[in-house]
């Protein structure tokens, strides 16, 4: 057999289980002696970074698509049945009793999204929250959140100087909510 004729396919695992279930396909791909069946397996995940207690940047892997992970394979009776039983696999992403596989587009698309290296930002900030900013000069002060990039972990906030409402930008770490 040769990767030509594999193809990707789309299957469901139990949350929070992907990781584990992409090393499970491996070893059994080895147990069985499958190596020429079941080629990759690929878990879409990307950076983000959180502020947690005393304002310490984390940074974590999240899944782009939750509860499912892609195989390359070659479908025969027995490669089907291997990745089918594999534990905490719910299902194929099929019809009619027949694995589709993914279009090349939208393998393209997915690992596009994978590869594009910015991090963003996981917050629980709202626009309209009321803000305490712990930086210098705007130390202790109470004010309203007008905007979030979680792009760049910014928050934009409309601080008053001399009867003007000014817009100051913030990171995340330098604020916390009231």
């Amino acid at each position: 057999m040769t990767n030509k004729n594999s193809e990707w396919y789309v299957i469901q695992v139990v949350s929070w289980t992907e990781e584990n279930v992409a090393s499970s396909l491996f070893q059994r791909r080895e147990s069985f002696w499958l190596n020429d069946y079941i080629i990759d397996v690929f878990v879409p995940t990307h950076d983000v970074v959180s502020v947690r207690a005393w304002w310490v940047k984390v940074k974590k892997k999240k899944n782009i698509l939750p509860w499912y992970i892609l195989v390359q394979m070659v479908v025969t009776n027995e490669s089907w049945y291997i990745v089918r039983n594999t534990p905490n696999v719910t299902w194929f992403l099929w019809a009619w009793n027949i694995p589709v596989p993914v279009s090349q587009k939208e393998l393209d698309q997915l690992k596009w999204q994978v590869k594009d290296n910015t991090e963003s930002f996981d917050t629980k900030y709202k626009v309209w929250d009321i803000a305490i900013i712990t930086k210098w000069p705007f130390e202790w002060n109470e004010w309203i959140i007008s905007e979030i990039n979680t792009n760049k972990g910014l928050v934009k906030l409309n601080v008053n100087l001399l009867s003007r409402d000014i817009p100051v930008e913030i990171e995340f770490s330098h604020i916390k909510i009231k």
